[in-house]
């Protein structure tokens, strides 16, 4: 059995796709004979060609609401080629699982999805074709039956996410995963995902709805053998942890600390996290000191108390100002994400938020507030007629650039929203160009040599644009 899992964001994002890391090395793991590979970082024309000369029996693809657009795109033209199965997994499918309908794939994989395409690779295997009749009683798959679609609901969880072996990044291009950093001082950056999910119920997140409710841990060992995989074996000495909420354990923190002290690896690699500003202590700052957090990422989205409210439901700004002087008090850089946009926000309520990075968050990135299937705030939207349905059917703007048709708040005119997000924006544009001077400084040499990687090099011809704009503010 031949299955080839594809990466649709060519040169798109720095961070490799370790979900379709996690689906490879679980099939290797429970279907011992079956033969895997990873497109990843293709160009689609390439990907067309392969097929043509692999001809797999099932090739599935990912997709998040952002690029859905172009997923469907590539099925279509894999499809001419190709008599394939071709699966559809990822977030935009699960949560809007009617998107199914006018495409070429053959099967949706909704939720959580290791366990659920194990099952449904044996029994394509077994059956050598799809048995609808079996099919339907695996739980997590949306697939075609005469004229109707049938969905068979989400899966259970796995809850002992050891489980799972640790990603197939020898799948991956890692060459492409070791560029420079351009945002982080041109230093390569490995990536390591330690749970799954969010105690939280934020309006804008659908992290609840794909995961459900609560968070899973990978354990302190599984964790510290990862790092240790990316250490020696990649020679990554950062690190950056894709959890939502890595700060919020503090009995797993202590663990990992210990393990890696055992393994004489603490203090040899740097951290780049996720925190959260409620119930942040100076215990788990005084922990991720230890463990050598450089930076320290909160979502912190507004300084307005009234709109935070609404957005976070359970967080305040003082929850936020105390983050920080937690993290002034231990020496912990931290940065913030920002939402600008939102339902019911005003001018003034934009204004709080300039305040606040600029009294405390200097280091931030701040965003139009999106709607995402799968949220409230999509419902809002949807609901008002800001947006339609199929928005994601077609090709977003990027997040950096502002997209006035679908501005979530009534309470302010498109051009004084437009005025106000460059304002706030524009402090951004400073930092950036401090941080490349900085780099330059520091190691003129070995940045100037990294400037010259291939991967680099591709890259920042394809995205121009947004690097321009990120470094000028043009």
């Amino acid at each position: 059995m031949r299955v080839v899992l594809i990466n649709p964001d060519y040169m798109t994002y720095g961070n490799p796709p370790l979900g379709l890391a996690f689906l490879a090395s679980y099939l290797r793991k429970f279907i011992p004979n079956i033969e895997i590979e990873i497109y990843d970082q293709i160009p689609p024309s390439k990907i067309i060609e392969k097929i043509r000369n692999k001809k797999p029996e099932i090739i599935g693809l990912t997709s998040v609401a952002l690029n859905f657009y172009k997923v469907k795109e590539l099925a279509s033209r894999i499809r001419k080629i190709s008599n394939a199965l071709l699966v559809l997994g990822g977030r935009h499918i699960t949560t809007m699982p009617d998107s199914f309908k006018n495409t070429a794939f053959d099967i949706g994989i909704i939720g959580e999805g290791e366990l659920t395409f194990a099952n449904l690779v044996k029994s394509y295997e077994k059956n050598k074709n799809l048995n609808i009749e079996e099919l339907k009683k695996i739980p997590g798959i949306l697939l075609r039956d005469k004229r109707k679609i049938i969905n068979t609901g989400l899966p259970e969880m796995i809850y002992n996410l050891d489980d799972i072996p640790m990603p197939a990044r020898d799948l991956l291009n890692m060459n492409y995963y070791s560029i420079p950093s351009f945002s982080l001082g041109f230093i390569k950056v490995g990536s390591i995902i330690t749970s799954r999910g969010c105690p939280y119920d934020c309006r804008f997140c659908s992290a609840r709805y794909f995961w459900g409710r609560g968070i899973r841990f990978f354990s302190a060992k599984r964790v510290a053998e990862e790092i240790e995989l990316l250490y020696k074996k990649y020679g990554f000495k950062k690190i950056e942890i894709y959890d939502d909420s890595f700060s919020i354990n503090a009995p797993r923190l202590k663990e990992i600390i210990s393990i890696l002290k055992e393994k004489k690896l603490l203090g040899k690699i740097e951290f780049i996290c996720m925190g959260t500003a409620k119930g942040f202590t100076e215990e788990i700052a005084s922990l991720l000191k230890k463990l050598n957090v450089v930076d320290l990422t909160f979502g912190f989205e507004s300084g307005s108390e009234r709109v935070l409210k609404y957005l976070k439901k359970y967080f305040s700004v003082q929850d936020s100002v105390n983050a920080i002087e937690i993290c002034r008090k231990y020496k912990i850089p931290y940065s913030g994400y920002f939402m600008l946009g939102s339902p019911y926000e005003t001018e003034d309520d934009i204004i709080e938020t300039y305040n606040f990075i600029k009294n405390y968050c200097q280091n931030f990135i701040a965003y139009q507030t999106v709607p995402f299937p799968g949220t409230e705030m999509w419902d809002y939207a949807v609901k008002n007629k800001i947006i339609n349905e199929n928005m994601y059917e077609k090709e977003q703007k990027e997040f950096i650039d502002i997209d006035s048709s679908y501005l979530l708040t009534k309470e302010i005119s498109k051009s004084r929203f437009i005025e106000l997000f460059s304002k706030i924006n524009s402090l951004k544009v400073k930092d950036n160009q401090k941080k490349v001077l900085e780099a330059f400084t520091k190691r003129p040499l070995s940045v100037i040599k990294e400037l010259f990687n291939p991967y680099f090099l591709k890259k920042s011809l394809l995205l121009r644009r947004q690097f321009i704009r990120r470094v000028f503010g043009k």
